[in-house]
């Protein structure tokens, strides 16, 4: 997924795809593919319309949050899906499917840091004894188009746990604070994931961050060379799994497919050089990622591949492409989550 901003946060869904291509050799590429189809960009689009299946129930899982004195951010299954480091109160839902593929429990994992920076009043260094964390999920039918938010229904809401007196936040004086609960899902798909693959944690780890690195800066020259067979090749997999998991109809993947093309077609586009990172392994040791690690509030934990571009304004924006990789079983090269 790409994840683009104006300085202001702004979502560009990534539309992707995968293929066997003859300008790259899938056996020493970095980044390979599981495709039974032959993917291009000439039929990236058609192959992932394609896979849409839509059902009379569609379960779609989301939350809300309102806190206080923190920043955050939101991780489903082990697997970040929402950075928050800014000022104010987030007044949209938060999805949750996108890294939902099968029935069952679902884990929620939020991780609070002290505010640092804030437009009016004081800044904090540590968690405070008034910092507040409140998560409400919700489940909705995504196929009743019509009224699917007026029948919502509320699975659950978790409040950050507080000190006896009912009043202070537990984690009070920490510079972090971490917690996880769950809840169930029911869908009506089973998607094979990178829940199947290989256990980075148990790697040797100076070797999977040589790898994810080798990785990173394949992936990088994919876009700088814009080889755009190879980049949809790459990404229809993980492209096929968001469609199922989402229930994404024909006008949201062309819109999707659009965006990518953007990253070829967009001659102010170019990648920053590849600097500034950690390794992070997520996915309960299953997927590997290179994360930014500057005290940058606007480039803080987001991903080590991202580029800059003007806006139809002049301005000037900022897009980070968002890179999960994981090691199905039986091979020895990554493939892409997301």
């Amino acid at each position: 997924m790409k994840l683009k901003y104006t300085l202001l946060l702004s979502l560009l869904v990534l539309g992707a795809c995968q293929q066997k291509n003859k300008s790259m050799d899938n056996t020493t590429a970095s980044i390979t593919d599981s495709n039974q189809e032959v993917i291009t960009a000439a039929n990236a689009l058609q192959q992932q319309i394609k896979q849409i299946n839509r059902f009379s129930q569609e379960p779609l899982y989301y939350i809300y949050v309102n806190h206080d004195q923190c920043f955050f951010q939101i991780l489903i299954n082990d697997i970040p899906i929402f950075n928050y480091f800014e000022d104010g109160q987030i007044m949209s839902p938060i999805n949750l499917n996108d890294y939902i593929r099968h029935s069952g429990k679902q884990t929620i994992t939020y991780k609070l840091y002290p505010q640092t920076k804030r437009s009016d009043g004081y800044a904090f260094d540590k968690l405070t004894s008034y910092t507040k964390m409140k998560i409400e999920v919700y489940e909705r039918n995504n196929a009743d188009s019509s009224n699917n938010f007026e029948n919502q229904k509320l699975i659950l809401t978790h409040h950050a746990a507080t000190k006896p007196d009912g009043k202070t936040f537990l984690g009070e004086e920490k510079d972090y604070y971490e917690y996880t609960f769950d809840f169930e899902a029911k869908v009506p798909f089973d998607i094979k994931s990178w829940e199947e693959g290989k256990d980075l944690s148990k790697m040797d780890q100076d070797q999977l961050l040589k790898q994810t690195e080798a990785a990173y800066q394949y992936y990088s020259k994919i876009i700088s060379d814009k080889k755009q067979d190879d980049y949809f090749r790459l990404n229809y997999g993980a492209n096929v799994s968001q469609i199922k998991s989402g229930y994404f109809d024909k006008a949201f993947i062309t819109e999707a497919f659009d965006d990518d093309m953007a990253l070829f077609n967009n001659p102010s586009f170019k990648l920053e050089p590849l600097t500034g990172y950690r390794l992070a392994v997520y996915g309960n040791g299953k997927i590997a990622s290179l994360e930014q690690v500057s005290n940058d509030l606007r480039l803080k934990k987001e991903s080590a591949i991202w580029g800059k571009s003007k806006n139809e304004k002049g301005g000037t924006e900022a897009t980070f492409l968002k890179l999960y990789l994981y090691i199905p079983k039986g091979k020895n090269t990554f493939e892409i989550v997301k």
